[in-house]
């Protein structure tokens, strides 16, 4: 988190005096004593990772690290070191695992951190606000796709978790890592990965400077490409950007201090100033989001492990293979007059080549693909501090081409049919909030050539529903509550010759509540049930998990 949205981020907290929509989402306030001095420590009923049984051998790259204060003089952020993967366990790899352990006591609030091995980002995560007594939290990584950088030898590893104490907050993050590689034997097979891992290093996203671009140079004989991209919204606004009204709205109400540019954003990818494919994030809540008892203990979906999207760029590989320098960039979509504060992250791209040839020729031949997603705002002004407004967003994108490889030619077709709809609702200045957000995502792959054709459709559902009320009586009682429905839920099917050979899914549910009461009692509860199944090679998967106040429901 930048210095400058952290220090807004506090200042709002420190000096919010009215329960306003933007008050409210600004000024999540770090852990307090009221709630108890003491939860069950953070938990997930998410599938935990499938792990090889074959040999494995583990680094550990980080020792009871504190990171006490990112900003000062030196800062003690980021931690680096060397990361050697163990000759015992020499690659091929079956996996790769990255393993974290926490710890923190006292007030604090969610700190964002990264991981990057050899300048590459392999983690994006926030941390838990800690209870008094404190608590303890674990993280586990697949590292598997990123095998290239571990195979050429020992790399740089870095861990970015920018922190600030004081006589207030007074919580120190003390984190251990370690890194397992797990041999490959007959019934666990050296894990597929590509040939070469290229990045575009971190990029920043402002008002003043919406995109950024990295010139790189791509193997001749490249064959596929692939992209993920690491981001996130921060500062004061664009930590919420789901809950954010339409400017017109913003500027009828000055007032309100409400956060603008609407509830919808698009990072789009180019390759040479061509629209490639677009990100829509996920609404990641951290553990200080509207109100920290939302979270105790169970944090909210991707919270801990936030999104890499991955888009499918080999339609154009053979834009790439001339064996000089092209332009990738990431912009924030300008349909909504940019961002409020800044989006950061990094751009990794997964190159496969053909090892049959030193250089492979290829062609685009068909790109219908946005330069924005097609935006539409609908807004009732009440008046008085009210208002209703629906924003919905969609693309239907495709790109096809082909490249001549050593075992034929092979035609790539990438499809995008996207749909979002927020839908929000607010009431006396703020103290009535009702948003309703559905996104929908279908991203469908196809190959022909070199043998059948293979089709892979991911499908892609992200509900997020909150109601928020404050009342206040003639005693001067106030009561606050605040009840959330997120989900994510996801298809992913895979067919050859138009059978289907694999299918897994994903349904993840969560649904938290809190109520803080103030005046002639004072109450702080919290509740949350967290639901999530799933499907795949590696069988049929299902947790519940019930807390009421900070523990187990009885």
């Amino acid at each position: 988190m930048a210095v400058r949205p952290l220090l807004r981020r506090a200042a709002r907290l420190l000096g919010a005096a009215a329960l306003t929509l933007a008050g409210t989402l600004t000024a999540a306030a770090p852990a307090h004593a009221d709630f108890g001095t003491d939860y069950h420590d953070p938990v997930t009923a998410t599938r935990p990772l499938t792990r090889p049984d074959t040999r494995s051998c583990t680094v550990e790259v980080m020792h009871d690290q504190q990171f006490r204060n990112g900003y000062g003089n030196p800062p003690d952020t980021p931690y680096t070191t060397t990361l050697t993967p163990p000759a015992d366990c020499a690659g091929p790899w079956s996996a790769v695992v990255l393993d974290l352990h926490g710890q923190v006591a006292g007030r604090q609030f969610d700190r964002i951190f990264s991981a990057r091995v050899g300048g590459v980002q392999v983690l994006l995560s926030s941390t838990p606000e800690p209870s008094k007594d404190g608590i303890e939290w674990k993280l586990e990584r697949d590292l598997t796709r990123y095998a290239p950088l571990f195979a050429a030898g020992p790399q740089p590893f870095s861990l970015d978790l920018a922190n600030v104490t004081d006589a207030t907050y007074t919580g120190v993050f003390t984190i251990s890592a370690s890194v397992t590689f797990y041999t490959a034997n007959d019934r666990w097979p050296a894990a597929r990965a590509a040939d070469r891992l290229l990045t575009t290093g971190p990029f920043a996203l402002t008002q003043a400077a919406p995109a950024a671009t990295r010139e790189l140079t791509f193997p001749q004989n490249l064959e596929r490409l692939t992209a993920e991209v690491y981001t996130r919204g921060g500062g004061a606004c664009e930590e919420f950007a789901y809950a954010s009204a339409p400017d017109a709205f913003v500027s009828a109400n000055p007032g309100l201090g409400s956060c603008g540019k609407g509830p919808f954003r698009e990072l789009r990818l180019t390759v040479d100033g061509r629209t490639a494919g677009a990100v829509w994030p996920y609404p990641v809540i951290y553990t200080g989001g509207w109100d920290p008892l939302l979270w105790r203990p169970v944090p909210g979906v991707f919270a801990f492990d936030l999104p890499a999207y991955r888009l499918d760029l080999t339609p154009y590989v053979g834009l790439l293979l001339d064996g000089r320098p092209h332009t990738v960039g990431i912009a924030v979509n300008a349909s909504e007059a940019q961002n409020n504060d800044t989006w950061t992250g990094q751009v990794n791209l997964f190159a496969d080549v053909d090892h049959g040839t030193a250089r492979t020729t290829g062609q685009l031949t068909d790109h219908r693909v946005a330069p924005e997603a097609a935006v539409d705002t609908r807004l009732t002004d009440h008046g008085g501090g009210s208002g209703d407004w629906t924003v919905t967003a969609g693309r239907h994108d495709l790109a096809r081409g082909w490249v001549q490889t050593s075992h034929g030619r092979i035609t790539t077709e990438v499809r995008d049919d996207l749909a979002f709809r927020s839908a929000q609702q607010l009431r006396d200045s703020g103290n009535d909030v009702a948003l309703h957000n559905r996104t929908d995502l279908t991203r469908t792959t196809a190959t022909w050539g070199g043998g059948p054709h293979r089709t892979t459709t991911v499908r892609e559902g992200e509900p997020l529903d909150v109601t928020y009320r404050v009342t206040h009586d003639a005693a001067g009682n106030t009561d606050q509550r605040t009840a959330m429905d997120l989900g994510y839920h996801r298809e992913t099917t895979a067919a050859t010759g138009g059978h289907v050979t694999e299918r897994s899914t994903v349904d993840h549910t969560l649904r938290p509540t809190a109520r803080r009461h103030d005046g002639d009692s004072t109450v702080r509860t919290g509740t949350s049930t967290e639901d999530y199944r799933s499907t795949g090679p590696d069988g049929p998967y299902h947790r519940t998990l019930s807390f009421v106040d900070g523990w187990p429901k009885p």
